[in-house]
């Protein structure tokens, strides 16, 4: 009996040890989400459509962001699609979920007057619902903004210069996008110099009354149809009944 009971004491924590499932850590799943949603460094349009699941023209419709000292924390952004190019149709809506205060997260600008309108390259999010991506700045949000002929414009210089463009796919423009001008008032004016220089702004003043005021205007860029080029796609041939 002694011995049975002694065999039956060994044999319980290895049972219970066998049917003990691990549960990993809050810190083990923050580091796995890291590692799976690592920044790639990509140098080239063609590269960063291989990359992406999804490249389009989209238009932020709203975004929904939790703040921690007013900064944004985690949430998403809702955009609508303008041209898809890869994996989504014109029409579609979709949702871009972000997290943390690294510089590369994706959180888009809140929508003032018609919502901004950028090129993407994101790529589907893991346990998230279909129609929800992640993406990493700038391949996320690449400036796009309308010409004086109503014309898609990739703004240039990138940020970052982010892809080397050929200067002669680049021309000068002139925009009819209320997202081409910004408010550099507040700012100094070695500021308004020096981002004036580095995105081929022009400076423009005005006053009234009572106060004076500073814009920098885009002056700048590549029409979407030329950057479709470099965008490297890859298309199926499409098979007719009579074929089948």
């Amino acid at each position: 009996m002694i011995r049975l009971f002694i065999a039956f004491t060994i044999l319980i924590p290895v049972l219970c040890f066998a049917q003990t499932e691990y549960v990993p850590t809050q810190d083990e799943l923050f580091l796995k989400e890291k590692e799976v949603l690592q920044a790639p460094e990509m140098k080239s349009f063609a590269e960063a459509t291989k990359w992406a699941d999804l490249v389009a023209v989209a238009q932020v419709a709203n975004i929904e962001y939790e703040q921690q000292r007013k900064l944004n924390a985690k949430g998403y952004g809702f955009l609508d699609i303008r041209v898809g190019y890869k994996g989504i149709s014109k029409g579609e809506k979709i949702a871009v979920v972000a997290k943390g205060f690294d510089d590369n997260v994706c959180y888009y600008p809140d929508r003032e007057n018609e919502g901004q309108r950028f090129l993407v390259f994101l790529k589907k999010a893991p346990n998230e619902q279909e129609n929800v991506y992640y993406g990493f700045k700038p391949y996320c949000q690449l400036q796009i903004l309308l010409s004086d002929l109503g014309q898609y414009i990739l703004r240039t210089p990138l940020d970052n210069h982010v892809f080397e463009i050929d200067e002669n796919l680049i021309e000068n423009q002139t925009f009819n996008d209320p997202h081409a001008m910004v408010d550099a008032t507040l700012w100094t004016s070695t500021k308004r110099e020096e981002f004036a220089k580095k995105y081929k702004c022009s400076i423009v003043e005005s006053e009234d009354e009572f106060n004076k005021y500073f814009h920098l205007r885009y002056t700048q860029g590549v029409p979407i149809y030329n950057i479709r080029k470099l965008l490297n796609l890859e298309y199926k041939p499409r098979i007719t009944s009579d074929q089948i």
